[in-house]
């Protein structure tokens, strides 16, 4: 079900006792503030974007998913999908709405995806200090997590490319991606070689180059370098 409206947005605003994590996110209840229901000239959420080429989503499938907001709610087995270009949630609310979750409001959003390969779980999350073009809002995911966190960040942008025949313009979605590693408060762009590595992660030093020379680590592979800031975070 696509809910339209006519230039119309519901805001509703913190507080409300009314909508709690058990009552299936019903459309009829009440809403926090920056969580809307929003669709401007009846056009639903998927036409948010004109003649679009791929997709803003990181998958374009609804997920289920876990949703954690910075106020502390909770909300459990949503269908949602994350917009890389707004950097925002939208999820489906027990009536079939499509609800909108601002930036900055969420905190972590994790879910499990079964694919031909098995089982495989994300999680993205927030609240990182900013570094390059990004902020506190961007959602980066989780590769590894502890007292040293190695991230990757992907964004959307919308790019407008003319036909030089035809004069046709179409909107396509430019995928930017990038790795850090969050350690003692900073986040560092990852720099895929060892003496990088071990300078981060000095505190113990001898193990981990011992861990990478018995495991024979390849610091290009995302997997085997998740692998590596794992063990680091056991010791």
């Amino acid at each position: 079900m696509l809910f339209r409206l006519s230039q119309v947005c519901f805001v509703i605003m913190y507080g409300s006792n009314l909508l709690t994590q058990n009552d299936g996110l019903g459309i009829n209840g009440k809403w926090f503030n920056h969580i809307s229901v929003s669709n401007r000239e009846e056009m639903p959420f998927e036409n948010r974007y004109a003649k679009p080429s791929g997709t803003p989503y990181f998958n374009d499938a609804y997920k289920f998913s876990n949703i954690f907001l910075k106020s502390g709610r909770t909300f459990l087995n949503v269908k949602a999908r994350i917009d890389l270009v707004l950097q925002g949630i939208f999820f489906i609310s027990s009536n079939g709405i499509e609800i909108n979750i601002d930036p900055g409001i969420a905190k972590e959003i994790s879910y499990a995806d079964t694919t031909i390969d098995g089982t495989i779980f994300y999680k993205f999350k927030t609240g990182y200090p900013s570094v390059d073009k990004q902020n506190s809002d961007n959602f980066y995911l989780v590769m590894a997590e502890g007292r040293c966190s190695f991230l990757k960040s992907i964004i959307k942008k919308v790019a407008e490319r003319k036909d030089v025949v035809f004069g046709d313009r179409d909107q396509d979605f430019d995928t930017y991606e990038s790795y850090y590693l969050f350690n003692k408060g900073e986040m560092k762009k990852l720099k895929r070689d060892k003496d990088f590595i071990l300078a981060e992660l000095s505190d113990k030093q001898d193990q981990v180059n011992q861990f990478m020379q018995s495991n024979k680590i390849n610091l290009k592979n995302n997997e085997q370098l998740a692998k590596l800031i794992n063990y680091y975070n056991t010791l």
